[in-house]
Protein backbone atom coordinates (compact mmCIF):
# COMPACT_ATOMS: atom_id res chain seq x y z
CA UNK A 1 0.00 0.00 0.00
CA UNK A 2 2.71 2.18 0.64
CA UNK A 3 4.61 1.65 -2.06
CA UNK A 4 1.14 2.42 -4.54
CA UNK A 5 1.25 5.57 -2.19
CA UNK A 6 4.71 6.85 -3.25
CA UNK A 7 3.91 5.56 -6.75
CA UNK A 8 1.02 7.85 -7.01
CA UNK A 9 2.97 10.94 -5.08
CA UNK A 10 6.07 10.29 -7.43
CA UNK A 11 3.66 10.35 -11.34
CA UNK A 12 1.93 13.40 -9.77
CA UNK A 13 5.12 15.33 -9.26
CA UNK A 14 6.27 14.57 -12.63
CA UNK A 15 3.29 15.96 -14.36
CA UNK A 16 3.42 18.36 -12.10
CA UNK A 17 6.90 19.21 -13.06
CA UNK A 18 6.36 18.41 -16.75
CA UNK A 19 3.19 20.74 -16.73
CA UNK A 20 5.35 23.64 -15.25
CA UNK A 21 7.93 23.04 -17.38
CA UNK A 22 5.32 23.06 -20.59
CA UNK A 23 4.19 26.67 -19.13
CA UNK A 24 7.58 28.14 -19.13
CA UNK A 25 8.22 26.99 -22.46
CA UNK A 26 4.71 28.15 -23.49
CA UNK A 27 5.46 31.65 -22.27
CA UNK A 28 9.16 32.08 -23.41
CA UNK A 29 7.45 30.65 -27.13
CA UNK A 30 5.04 33.26 -26.97
CA UNK A 31 7.34 36.08 -26.11
CA UNK A 32 10.16 34.90 -28.70
CA UNK A 33 7.36 34.74 -31.38
CA UNK A 34 5.87 38.29 -30.84
CA UNK A 35 9.24 39.70 -30.80
CA UNK A 36 10.36 37.63 -34.33
CA UNK A 37 7.12 38.96 -36.03
CA UNK A 38 8.08 42.35 -34.65
CA UNK A 39 11.69 42.49 -35.58
CA UNK A 40 10.71 40.63 -38.87
CA UNK A 41 8.46 43.48 -40.03
CA UNK A 42 10.34 46.04 -38.98
CA UNK A 43 13.38 43.90 -41.28
CA UNK A 44 11.50 44.33 -44.39
CA UNK A 45 9.87 47.66 -43.96
CA UNK A 46 13.67 48.84 -43.67
CA UNK A 47 14.64 47.09 -46.91
CA UNK A 48 11.83 48.59 -49.06
CA UNK A 49 12.62 51.96 -47.98
CA UNK A 50 16.46 51.77 -48.42
CA UNK A 51 15.00 50.51 -52.28
CA UNK A 52 13.63 53.77 -53.03
CA UNK A 53 14.92 56.82 -54.02
CA UNK A 54 17.01 58.26 -51.18
CA UNK A 55 14.85 61.74 -51.21
CA UNK A 56 11.97 59.76 -51.01
CA UNK A 57 13.53 57.36 -47.84
CA UNK A 58 12.76 60.08 -44.93
CA UNK A 59 9.07 60.08 -46.04
CA UNK A 60 8.42 57.01 -46.36
CA UNK A 61 10.26 56.06 -42.53
CA UNK A 62 7.75 58.50 -41.07
CA UNK A 63 4.73 57.75 -42.62
CA UNK A 64 5.00 53.77 -42.36
CA UNK A 65 7.28 52.69 -39.78
CA UNK A 66 5.71 49.63 -37.97
CA UNK A 67 5.50 50.99 -34.53
CA UNK A 68 5.90 48.64 -31.45
CA UNK A 69 3.15 49.87 -29.09
CA UNK A 70 1.02 46.31 -30.29
CA UNK A 71 3.59 44.15 -29.38
CA UNK A 72 4.74 45.86 -26.43
CA UNK A 73 0.82 46.11 -24.89
CA UNK A 74 1.09 42.19 -25.85
CA UNK A 75 4.82 41.42 -23.95
CA UNK A 76 3.65 43.55 -20.56
CA UNK A 77 0.42 40.90 -20.71
CA UNK A 78 2.54 37.97 -20.48
CA UNK A 79 4.99 39.68 -18.00
CA UNK A 80 2.01 40.56 -15.64
CA UNK A 81 0.88 37.35 -15.48
CA UNK A 82 4.16 35.48 -15.41
CA UNK A 83 6.62 38.35 -14.02
CA UNK A 84 8.92 35.65 -11.95
CA UNK A 85 9.64 33.54 -16.01
CA UNK A 86 12.57 33.87 -17.26
CA UNK A 87 11.28 34.75 -20.54
CA UNK A 88 10.11 37.87 -19.20
CA UNK A 89 13.34 39.19 -18.84
CA UNK A 90 13.79 39.20 -22.33
CA UNK A 91 10.52 40.81 -22.80
CA UNK A 92 11.11 43.51 -20.78
CA UNK A 93 14.44 44.08 -21.82
CA UNK A 94 12.78 44.05 -25.46
CA UNK A 95 10.80 46.78 -24.81
CA UNK A 96 13.11 48.97 -22.86
CA UNK A 97 15.95 48.75 -25.54
CA UNK A 98 12.53 49.55 -28.54
CA UNK A 99 11.41 52.58 -26.40
CA UNK A 100 14.55 53.67 -24.34
CA UNK A 101 13.21 52.89 -21.20
CA UNK A 102 9.89 54.98 -21.82
CA UNK A 103 7.84 52.07 -22.09
CA UNK A 104 8.20 50.07 -19.17
CA UNK A 105 5.37 50.85 -16.66
CA UNK A 106 5.80 50.64 -12.46
CA UNK A 107 4.85 46.84 -13.18
CA UNK A 108 7.63 46.13 -15.42
CA UNK A 109 9.96 48.07 -12.75
CA UNK A 110 8.23 45.88 -10.02
CA UNK A 111 8.66 42.60 -12.00
CA UNK A 112 12.81 43.55 -12.99
CA UNK A 113 13.30 44.05 -8.80
CA UNK A 114 11.49 41.29 -7.17
CA UNK A 115 12.27 38.32 -9.46
CA UNK A 116 15.07 39.81 -11.88
CA UNK A 117 17.67 42.22 -9.67
CA UNK A 118 20.71 39.38 -10.13
CA UNK A 119 19.85 37.97 -13.28
CA UNK A 120 23.61 37.92 -15.47
CA UNK A 121 21.56 39.83 -18.42
CA UNK A 122 19.77 42.62 -16.22
CA UNK A 123 23.15 44.77 -17.25
CA UNK A 124 21.08 45.47 -20.98
CA UNK A 125 17.92 46.59 -19.27
CA UNK A 126 19.76 49.06 -17.50
CA UNK A 127 22.03 50.78 -20.21
CA UNK A 128 18.37 50.91 -22.39
CA UNK A 129 17.41 53.34 -19.32
CA UNK A 130 19.53 56.20 -20.91
CA UNK A 131 16.60 58.46 -21.95
CA UNK A 132 14.54 57.24 -19.28
CA UNK A 133 13.91 60.35 -16.22
CA UNK A 134 10.38 59.16 -14.65
CA UNK A 135 10.61 58.30 -10.78
CA UNK A 136 10.18 54.82 -11.41
CA UNK A 137 13.44 54.45 -13.29
CA UNK A 138 15.36 56.51 -11.18
CA UNK A 139 14.30 54.46 -8.23
CA UNK A 140 15.34 51.46 -10.26
CA UNK A 141 18.81 52.73 -10.71
CA UNK A 142 19.14 52.91 -7.40
CA UNK A 143 18.24 49.77 -6.23
CA UNK A 144 20.33 48.07 -9.09
CA UNK A 145 23.48 49.73 -7.45
CA UNK A 146 22.36 48.95 -3.90
CA UNK A 147 20.57 45.64 -4.03
CA UNK A 148 22.38 43.64 -7.09
CA UNK A 149 24.78 41.35 -6.46
CA UNK A 150 25.57 41.88 -10.63
CA UNK A 151 28.94 43.81 -10.34
CA UNK A 152 28.04 44.67 -14.40
CA UNK A 153 24.65 45.39 -13.46
CA UNK A 154 25.65 47.91 -11.19
CA UNK A 155 28.32 49.77 -12.79
CA UNK A 156 25.77 50.07 -15.85
CA UNK A 157 23.13 51.79 -13.25
CA UNK A 158 25.87 53.88 -11.96
CA UNK A 159 27.16 54.77 -15.67
CA UNK A 160 23.35 55.83 -16.57
CA UNK A 161 23.02 57.51 -13.84
CA UNK A 162 25.79 59.82 -14.24
CA UNK A 163 24.66 60.19 -17.93
CA UNK A 164 21.43 61.44 -16.58
CA UNK A 165 22.55 64.57 -14.31
CA UNK A 166 25.80 65.06 -16.17
CA UNK A 167 24.33 68.47 -18.24
CA UNK A 168 22.50 69.71 -14.75
CA UNK A 169 24.71 72.00 -12.63
CA UNK A 170 22.59 71.79 -9.83
CA UNK A 171 24.35 67.65 -9.65
CA UNK A 172 27.71 68.55 -10.33
CA UNK A 173 28.84 67.20 -6.94
CA UNK A 174 26.59 64.38 -7.25
CA UNK A 175 28.32 63.51 -10.86
CA UNK A 176 31.90 63.25 -9.67
CA UNK A 177 30.94 61.30 -6.75
CA UNK A 178 29.26 58.74 -9.45
CA UNK A 179 32.09 58.88 -12.04
CA UNK A 180 34.87 58.32 -8.78
CA UNK A 181 32.87 55.33 -7.49
CA UNK A 182 32.65 54.08 -11.20
CA UNK A 183 36.57 54.36 -11.68
CA UNK A 184 36.97 52.47 -7.91
CA UNK A 185 34.77 49.73 -8.36
CA UNK A 186 34.12 49.79 -11.92
CA UNK A 187 36.79 50.53 -14.36
CA UNK A 188 36.62 47.96 -16.33
CA UNK A 189 32.77 48.55 -17.16
CA UNK A 190 32.60 48.95 -21.31
CA UNK A 191 29.51 50.05 -22.63
CA UNK A 192 29.80 49.77 -26.77
CA UNK A 193 33.51 48.76 -26.18
CA UNK A 194 34.97 51.25 -24.31
CA UNK A 195 36.00 51.41 -20.79
CA UNK A 196 33.68 54.52 -19.65
CA UNK A 197 34.83 55.08 -16.44
CA UNK A 198 38.36 56.70 -17.32
CA UNK A 199 36.50 58.77 -19.96
CA UNK A 200 34.13 60.22 -17.94
CA UNK A 201 37.22 60.85 -15.22
CA UNK A 202 39.13 62.85 -18.05
CA UNK A 203 35.75 64.91 -18.93
CA UNK A 204 35.20 65.97 -15.72
CA UNK A 205 39.04 66.39 -15.11
CA UNK A 206 39.00 68.55 -18.42
CA UNK A 207 35.94 70.65 -17.50
CA UNK A 208 37.67 71.29 -14.00
CA UNK A 209 40.72 72.85 -15.38
CA UNK A 210 39.01 74.71 -18.31
CA UNK A 211 36.73 75.82 -15.90
CA UNK A 212 36.76 80.10 -16.48
CA UNK A 213 38.54 81.76 -14.19
CA UNK A 214 41.42 78.87 -14.12
CA UNK A 215 44.73 79.36 -16.25
CA UNK A 216 44.48 77.97 -19.83
CA UNK A 217 46.34 74.66 -20.81
CA UNK A 218 49.42 75.15 -22.59
CA UNK A 219 49.51 75.60 -26.34
CA UNK A 220 52.50 75.37 -28.68
CA UNK A 221 52.65 75.70 -32.09
CA UNK A 222 53.72 77.40 -35.33
CA UNK A 223 53.11 81.01 -36.35
CA UNK A 224 52.14 82.15 -39.87
CA UNK A 225 56.29 82.58 -40.37
CA UNK A 226 56.96 78.97 -39.11
CA UNK A 227 58.30 79.87 -35.45
CA UNK A 228 57.82 77.96 -32.67
CA UNK A 229 54.93 80.25 -29.95
CA UNK A 230 53.49 79.22 -26.74
CA UNK A 231 50.55 80.29 -25.50
CA UNK A 232 52.61 81.15 -22.49
CA UNK A 233 54.43 83.59 -23.77
CA UNK A 234 51.14 85.77 -24.33
CA UNK A 235 50.42 85.74 -20.52
CA UNK A 236 48.92 88.57 -19.41
CA UNK A 237 47.47 89.68 -22.69
CA UNK A 238 44.34 89.41 -25.05
CA UNK A 239 44.57 86.65 -26.60
CA UNK A 240 41.98 85.45 -29.17
CA UNK A 241 42.16 81.68 -30.58
CA UNK A 242 40.34 80.20 -33.60
CA UNK A 243 40.14 76.91 -33.43
CA UNK A 244 39.22 75.13 -36.82
CA UNK A 245 38.83 72.42 -38.82
CA UNK A 246 39.30 71.25 -42.61
CA UNK A 247 37.43 67.76 -43.64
Amino acid sequence: MKAKTLLVMLVAAAGLTVAQTDTKNKVADQISELIATQDAAVAKFMEEVRALPREQQREAYQKGYPQPKDTIDALSAIVRKNPADEASLKAISWMSGRSRGQALSPEMFAALEEHHLDSSELSTVVLSLYSANSEEARAFLANVVEKSEVKEAQGSALYVQAMQMERDPAKAEEYKAIVEKLNSEHADLEVRGRKVAAMMKATVEAKEKLAIGKPAPEIIGKDVDGNEMKLSDYKGKIVVLDFWGDW
